[in-house]
């Protein structure tokens, strides 16, 4: 069970729909949620700081802190509303640690929910490298709940996207406070022989069989990608099957200051359609 959940807040119109999910996780796993808002200060160079004024510089404070305080109070009153345990997470960081200090936070908790990163956002308290970042760097899992939709249900239908990876076993394993809690699960193995680590066949090892050993309803398919992406055929698969969440190995790594995303991730975290529960 997840006891202990970790919410991302920031000021973006989805941050409506992303507690909402993390409040229906928080009930049905009777955990604790708590949220996440960070203020980040911006990085001025050094030439330029003699043409701010204090006076400027005291009013940009002043403002994030009223923004601060108007999340806060949001966030306080809906959980008061549900009936959840909650507690209330806020510091100061630079524009450029915004995804590190997130990636600091979420290795205290079991469960982190975030956002799906919306290119045409201008939500200061985001950063382009997240929740990227943070699911590949805080060893714990992340569910990120796209930034378009309304997601009544969470975790009733599963689409666990497998492959014998490492990364796809810590999200089965990480997921299975979901997964022995749905009505059904499908586990889906696209292109199986398609770039397999793993190609050696093991008798009698089957991951459908090991779930169906925790009392968990599932089916499986192997599918191969015809004419379209890996990432784009579990999306058509989730939409035909009615699922409302997807768990799924994140595959790539920290590199310096960039991030390198495997493709399957990299599609699925641009182009969800329903939450996404990802562990490295």
């Amino acid at each position: 069970m997840y006891r202990d959940i970790l919410v991302h807040i920031d000021t973006s119109p989805a941050c409506k729909e992303r507690l909402s999910v993390a409040l229906k996780v928080a009930k049905a796993q009777n955990a604790h949620l708590t949220g996440l808002f960070l203020l980040p200060y911006p990085e001025i160079p050094r030439f330029m700081e003699v043409q701010i004024t204090e006076e400027v510089m005291a009013q940009q404070r002043e403002a994030m802190a009223e923004t601060a305080q108007s999340a806060r109070t949001d966030f306080e009153t809906t959980c008061k509303e549900a009936g959840i345990a909650f507690s209330w997470n806020q510091t100061s960081c630079a524009v450029s640690e915004i995804a590190e200090t997130a990636a600091m936070y979420a290795r205290h908790h079991d469960l982190t929910v975030m956002g799906q990163y919306n290119p045409d956002s201008v939500d200061p308290c985001s950063a382009s490298e997240m929740p990227d970042k943070v699911i590949l760097t805080s060893g714990a899992p992340v569910l990120v709940v796209p930034y378009v939709g309304k997601f009544d249900t969470i975790g009733d239908r599963i689409m666990v996207a497998w492959k014998p990876y490492r990364e796809a076993v810590r999200a089965v394993n990480d997921s299975m406070a979901f997964l022995e809690n749905a009505k059904s699960a499908l586990v889906l193995c696209a292109d199986p022989n398609k770039g397999a680590r793993d190609t050696l066949p093991v008798p009698g090892v089957d991951i459908a069989e090991r779930l169906g050993r925790h009392g968990i309803k599932v089916h499986k398919e192997t599918m191969n990608a015809s004419g379209i992406s890996v990432g784009d055929l579990l999306l058509s698969r989730a939409a035909d099957e009615s699922i409302d969440l997807i768990v799924c190995g994140a595959y790539g790594r920290p590199r310096l200051r960039e991030l390198m995303m495997g493709g399957v991730t990299y599609h699925l975290l641009r182009h969800m359609t329903v939450p996404v529960l990802m562990s490295h």
